[in-house]
């Protein structure tokens, strides 16, 4: 991306707060229309990074840029930014079609636009039935529909959202995952998303940045993080991984990078960052795995035992170990998994191009 495509450039943006570093240096590009989420643990420097954006907090070093135009010491006030936050913040004493106008009456819109924005931004969160209520009235996710409704209205160019979802049942979250992403989608806006919830991240992004220890760890689609991580938290945090730490062995014939672990010696695909790094790790998914010996050239197989058989209901998820201890998990149909015995010895296969070495 350019500075003539990008919608929000992050030039360098750090906050130290006296010795403690909130944000190291961070480089970020957000094309127009884009549905980027911030993911990582607490502490990883996600919120403070959504919070520079917004201009809630003051960078220490770097700029921002938004259309080319340099933002860096613009006041909240003249962002325009919709902001939706985990605590809906609406107001008691207004009605829902209340709540929704106020920024489109702070922006002193006439009465007519204000109510044809309101009822058209209603329809489309399906709360139109409930405009004459208060808040107290309504539940939880309708709720949070109102803040998105009143965060849309006035059409905000970019939108910042950080854990909105946070206080919401697992069902209620899943719904709200759909409705953002259709929001999105409907009225184009450039968003920016903070969450931890990894599953939430995935089904929602456009691209996902991974954050962790103050900086960015790996930018891409979920696809390519999921898929294609580059660093063994990147791997960690982003689904259920199967790990095996060892030191890089050299190439094969296949140009498969080899690792030597304490379970023997594996091929992958090489995806390291960092080829010097004083650890690697070959990363295995739960569902790249198959029961039984390897079968033929370019596979890699293990010898385990099975500890436990858990059923999640579209699969089993079989708990493994192997003999120094490391755990493995892997997922099968509940089909093919009967007859197996807790404790007894299993051999296990995958394709060495299901497996990625990272740092």
């Amino acid at each position: 991306m350019t500075q003539h495509t990008a919608k929000i450039q992050i030039d360098g943006l750090s906050k130290n707060y006296g010795t403690f570093t909130a944000l190291k240096p961070t480089h970020l590009e957000v094309q127009r229309g884009e549905f980027l989420t911030l993911l990582g643990p607490s502490g990883s420097g996600k919120t403070t990074l959504l919070q520079m954006v917004s201009g809630l907090v003051p960078a220490t070093s770097g700029r921002l840029l938004v259309d080319g135009a340099d933002w860096t010491d613009r006041p909240v006030h003249a962002r325009d930014m919709g902001l939706v936050f985990q605590h809906y913040a609406l107001f008691p004493h207004m009605t829902v079609a209340e709540n929704v106008a106020f920024p489109l009456k702070m922006r002193k819109l006439d009465a007519a636009d204000v109510a044809r924005r309101v009822g058209e931004t209603l329809e489309k969160v399906q709360l139109s039935a409930f405009a004459h209520r208060f808040p107290r009235e309504l539940s939880g996710g309708q709720q949070q529909r109102v803040a998105l409704a009143r965060c849309f209205v006035f059409r905000p160019e970019v939108i910042l959202m950080d854990e909105p979802l946070g206080a919401l049942d697992k069902a209620l979250r899943e719904t709200m995952q759909l409705e953002i992403r259709r929001l999105h989608r409907e009225f184009g806006t450039t968003l920016i998303y903070v969450t931890h919830d990894q599953e939430e991240a995935l089904v929602m992004s456009d691209r996902i940045c991974v954050m962790n220890h103050a900086q960015v760890e790996q930018i891409g689609t979920p696809h390519e993080i999921y898929s294609h991580p580059e660093t063994i938290f990147a791997a960690t945090f982003i689904g259920h991984s199967n790990i095996l730490r060892g030191r890089i062995a050299g190439r094969d014939a296949d140009g498969m990078a080899r690792i030597a672990t304490a379970a023997g010696t594996f091929s992958g695909r090489f995806g390291a960052r960092d080829a010097e790094a004083a650890e690697h790790a070959l990363i295995v998914r739960p569902e790249q795995l198959c029961l039984g010996p390897a079968t033929g050239p370019g596979m890699n197989e293990l010898h385990i035992t099975l500890r436990d058989i858990v059923y999640i209901g579209s699969d089993n998820r079989l708990l493994l170990t192997l003999p120094d201890g490391t755990e493995f998990t892997m997922r099968q149909d509940p089909a093919r998994t009967q007859g197996l015995r807790i404790g007894e010895n299993l051999s296990v296969h995958w394709p060495q191009t299901a497996g990625r070495v990272v740092s």
